[in-house]
């Protein structure tokens, strides 16, 4: 009965209104982009279309080069972001907003916010672009650092904060702008696995272009930086197909690792067809067995293939084939006989 007078009754929003699914926007900021000769004392003001949580704006926002710590104060829908010491004269910096900021309800940016200005008469004009790309971790929203190259290819991420950010947008792409001439730096996508705000050595991953980008009036826009992102802990994926004429015998497929001969990973299926392996990173050794129709059966036949796999994260093999005879037969043709010597 009751659930015959709930499938009757009247629809309607759940207690407290209906929820909220559209994402926040920024009506107004202050300085606005490309401002020029921004007082050193002034701090930046961001208007929001509605209510926003306080704590992911507050770790959203990041000012580069950093001026300092950030103090904040809010006045309904519009936060101001101030510090201590004034910014530096006849220089470009970059305000960037996250676009993972969310309103009072949860609800995501979605996209970045991006301001340039400078207290000098002119902005810098320098930009690097690129794309990230990966298999199996995400593109979209993953920080983008720049380091100086003074830091060398490998920067302590524990430790020293980048001398500008951003993040990929939608089609993992980035753009780091309003960069100096004349310096040199390093890029790296930062993958915050534990989502601690800082880098976790041992835990968070890192993708880097592997050569320093120089910037210079004849090169202000380096194009195609693109990244790519490997997770050392995802399996590779070894593929292929048993022949066999026989369609209801019973296969196995092996993986044994080469350094340790404990550790195998297999799998099995009825008559001929594909198989898919998923293996960790390493070294193995694979064979398929043709398993007996009586069980505990020791099996009628096994190929093994004689090289080396060298499994890679995120790798994959394909087309690691065996090709098995009707049952009863040998799987591998035997030898020819010699043929006999002439008499004499």
């Amino acid at each position: 009965m009751a659930m015959l007078l709930c499938g009757c009754a009247k629809s309607a929003f759940p207690p407290g209104g209906p929820v909220d699914t559209t994402a926040p926007s920024i009506m107004l900021t202050v300085p606005a982009d490309s401002s020029l000769r921004v007082p050193a004392d002034q701090g930046i003001e961001i208007l929001f279309s509605e209510p926003m949580d306080h704590n992911s704006v507050r770790d959203g926002i990041r000012v580069y080069p950093p001026p300092g710590a950030q103090m904040y104060d809010w006045s309904g829908r519009r936060v101001r972001v101030t510090w201590a010491q004034p910014l530096r004269p006849g220089t470009t910096y970059q305000a960037f907003l996250s676009s993972g900021a969310r309103d009072a309800h949860g609800v995501t940016l979605g996209r970045s916010l991006t301001i340039r200005f400078s207290t000098g008469d002119s902005l810098d004009h320098g930009v690097i672009t690129g794309v990230l790309r990966a298999k199996t971790l995400p593109t979209r929203g993953v920080p983008i650092l720049a380091y100086p190259e003074s830091l060398g290819l490998v920067p302590d991420f524990a430790n020293v904060d980048p001398a500008y950010a951003t993040e990929t947008d939608t089609s993992a792409v980035y753009a780091l702008v309003g960069l100096p001439m004349g310096e040199g730096f390093t890029i790296h996508a930062l993958y915050d696995v534990n989502r601690s705000g800082s880098f976790d050595t041992g835990l968070d991953l890192v993708a880097s272009f592997p050569d320093v980008i120089r910037l210079t009036p004849e090169r202000a826009v380096a194009d195609s930086i693109n990244l790519v992102a490997v997770d050392p802990r995802a399996p590779a994926l070894v593929s292929g197909t048993i022949f066999s004429p026989d369609s209801t015998l019973r296969f196995r497929v092996e993986a044994r690792a080469d350094s340790d001969t404990t550790t195998v990973r297999s799998v099995a299926r009825t008559g001929p067809g594909d198989y898919l392996l998923r293996l960790a990173p390493g070294r193995y050794r694979l064979r398929a067995i043709r398993l007996s129709v009586e069980t505990n059966a020791p099996p009628t036949a096994e190929i093994r293939r004689e090289d080396v796999l060298e499994a890679r994260a995120e790798g994959e093999y394909e087309h690691l084939d065996f090709r098995f005879e009707r049952a009863g037969t040998p799987a591998t043709p035997p030898l020819p006989k010699p043929s006999p010597e002439p008499e004499e």
